[in-house]
């Protein structure tokens, strides 16, 4: 397996990522009330300006998950999923460096939305 190297890569990463994440039970129905055409290009934005710097993506991340009723068990599926998806399509340093920022947001997210930390 490669290293993430292109938007491309980061697209087949997320569209598999959100494909395991729609299938699942618990966080499908955080999902319900979102615009997966909209979504879809925000999010690769979003991951394709942290792997390669730059980038297209605009906005605050945060604001959007204020109003989700988002428990500590969504972040580490949410999580878990990620890296699973990561794991079976590449490796590398871009990987590893998606990982801790997954982490990272996983934390942060929940520390802002007072909820207990998760257990990633």
């Amino acid at each position: 397996m490669s290293d993430i190297s292109t938007k491309d890569d980061i697209e087949k990463l997320m569209t598999l990522f959100y494909d395991r994440l729609l299938d699942n039970p618990i966080a499908a129905p955080i999902f319900s009330g979102t615009d997966m055409e909209k979504h879809m290009p925000r999010v690769i934005a979003f991951w394709d300006g942290i792997a390669f710097g730059g980038g297209t993506y605009r906005g605050v991340p945060f604001d959007p998950h204020v109003p989700l009723d988002l428990k500590s068990e969504h972040f580490v599926i949410w999580f878990e999923t990620f890296c699973g998806t990561l794991d079976d399509l590449f490796e590398g340093p871009i990987v590893a460096k998606l990982k801790e920022r997954a982490r990272s947001i996983a934390f942060i997210f929940s520390h802002k939305l007072g909820l207990e930390a998760p257990e990633i």
